[in-house]
């Protein structure tokens, strides 16, 4: 059984160092937003998308890991989680894996944040492309013709720019 806990702090110390990397790309990825850098953007979108596909096995690796713990413990396959295997372990091993809980929710809590920050930016940037493309929607709705005469026709007279009149 040791050896399994060793592994599944392994498994644990190299999640957490991948999320923590990911909080960094995320961080990254605000200052690209903010700044308007598009192939930035993509680059590290990119990344993250590397760091997930190993993340996914990593996690992939803790499950089965605790699946085995849960056998070695007498339990239910599905019915532990890391909290809970630090709370059924005693001496060295529960401690260990009740720090690494801790962090692990530390650290999935700033990821959290970050990424929210970056919504929020996104869907802000968002908005002010929508606004700026609705001032020529009447434009593109009823363009301006000629007709006889040269007056114009089917037209709106003037257009509304930023709650003025052009």
């Amino acid at each position: 059984m040791q050896m399994l806990l060793e592994e599944l702090t392994t498994v644990v110390c190299q999640e957490i160092d991948h999320y923590r990397r990911l909080l960094g790309l995320v961080r990254r990825e605000r200052g690209r937003i903010v700044r308007g850098q598009l192939a930035g953007l993509i680059e590290v979108t990119r990344q993250k998308e590397a760091l997930a596909s190993t993340l996914t096995q990593l996690e992939r690796s803790r499950s089965s890991l605790l699946a085995r713990l849960a056998s070695a413990l007498d339990q239910e396959p599905g019915a532990i989680t890391l909290g809970r295997a630090a709370a059924l372990l005693q001496g060295e091993y529960g401690e260990t894996l009740h720090a690494l809980v801790t962090e692990f929710r530390g650290v999935i809590g700033q990821l959290v944040a970050a990424h929210d920050v970056n919504r929020t930016l996104l869907d802000r940037s968002m908005a002010l492309v929508q606004g700026s493309l609705e001032i020529f929607h009447p434009v593109v709705d009823r363009p301006p013709t000629y007709g006889a005469g040269g007056r114009f026709n089917g037209a709106a007279h003037s257009v509304a720019v930023l709650n003025q009149t052009a």
